[in-house]
């Protein structure tokens, strides 16, 4: 069997007719089911978007935050307490963000009140902002990956990582150093952590053309200016993790233009903590089948691929778009979801065999 043909996909959500777009998804696995998140409305940033779940196969439901505007990239994470931690982002304008977070103690059925993460906080959002935060092996702090938009003139992009040391309750920003003068653009954001040889890594989408990246040898309290791949990246989100070889694997688009083509998706491999990367399969590549009764769409006429960015959000058609990866390791398997053309939202599975170094 080709390798192509031992991935798994299947939707979690498809054409639904309660809104018209879909976007940035994020995965848990609870006792063996999975718990998948996405915001859907009429397009990214209007004010009917709202954060949808769905536990297994079964409904999707829509969380209730009590905020009459646009939210935006909800994050999955296992915290510290064993509880299934939901974070998102809610605001007209990605430079107003604030973030919100909820809790489920019965793995996605029920949430806790949604509260502010950090309460009065207007930086333009605390805590992680797509990748999910990383607990570090033994325990440790909590260290959630995040970065701010600044849409002015010049724009200014800047990531950090957000530090708890009490399993949540209170955070502590630390800056990734960005050296904005030797960039092109408005520079990096949306960091994707693993636990290194070293402690943790970060790796950032960027304005450049690469995957940018910095590491921390304190834990994760102070972080090393950013620095360049070989990873392209299409200023789209990435998504990173560690295989239980130490091998790591990041989901992406391989363009190499900022605001580039979002087809195909696919995996790299990387042997020594994101300094390399090497070719793994490919997820999605426009052509292969989802599901038979659910075909594609193909540029014609006005609905074409492309982005047109701000800070009130990504205007596009979603035709030729296969993005946002979020991905989780199970025992067997990795587990990806990413956006499908705006339509869709698809999880999709690969051996762990596939993924990891071949022994003699």
């Amino acid at each position: 069997m080709r390798q192509d043909e031992r991935i798994h996909r299947e939707f979690v959500t498809v054409d639904d007719p309660r809104w018209t777009q879909c976007h940035a998804s994020t995965l848990a696995v609870v006792d063996r089911t999975t718990v998948v998140a996405w915001f859907a409305g009429t397009r990214e940033g209007t004010p009917d978007n709202r954060i949808r779940v769905a536990r297994g196969s079964g409904e999707v439901r829509t969380l209730e935050t009590g905020r009459d505007v646009a939210h935006w990239n909800p994050v999955l994470a296992i915290g510290p307490d064993g509880a299934l931690w939901l974070f998102c982002k809610a605001g007209a304008r990605i430079s107003e963000w604030i973030t919100l977070v909820t809790r489920s103690y019965d793995g996605g059925l029920t949430w806790e009140s949604v509260r502010e993460l950090v309460p009065g906080d207007r930086s333009g959002g605390r805590g992680p902002v797509k990748n999910p935060p990383l607990l570090a092996p033994g325990g440790g702090p909590w260290l959630a990956p995040g970065s701010t938009e600044r849409w002015g003139a010049p724009p200014r992009w800047d990531p950090f990582v957000d530090v708890s040391d009490d399993g949540g309750l209170t955070w502590t920003l630390a800056p990734i150093p960005v050296d904005h003068d030797a960039l092109t653009g408005a520079g990096h954001i949306q960091p994707a952590l693993w636990w290194g040889a070293s402690g943790p890594v970060a790796l950032m989408r960027s304005t450049e053309g690469r995957a940018y990246r910095s590491l921390s040898l304190d834990g994760g309290r102070t972080w090393t200016p950013a620095e360049p791949t070989g990873l392209p990246n299409n200023n789209s989100g990435l998504t990173v993790v560690a295989l239980p070889s130490g091998r790591v694997a990041c989901v992406h688009n391989p363009a190499a233009e900022s605001w580039g083509s979002r087809c195909p998706l696919v995996v790299s491999l990387s042997d020594d903590d994101g300094l390399t990367w090497h070719a793994g399969p490919t997820l999605d590549d426009g052509v292969l089948s989802v599901d038979p009764a659910v075909p594609r769409l193909l540029p014609s006429g006005a609905t074409v691929p492309g982005f047109a960015p701000g800070d009130d959000g990504v205007v596009t058609s979603g035709v030729a778009e296969y993005s946002y990866p979020f991905a989780v390791v199970t025992p067997g398997d990795l587990l990806v979801t990413y956006t499908w053309q705006r339509r869709g939202i698809v999880l999709a599975r690969l051996p762990l065999a596939d993924l990891e170094p071949k022994t003699p």
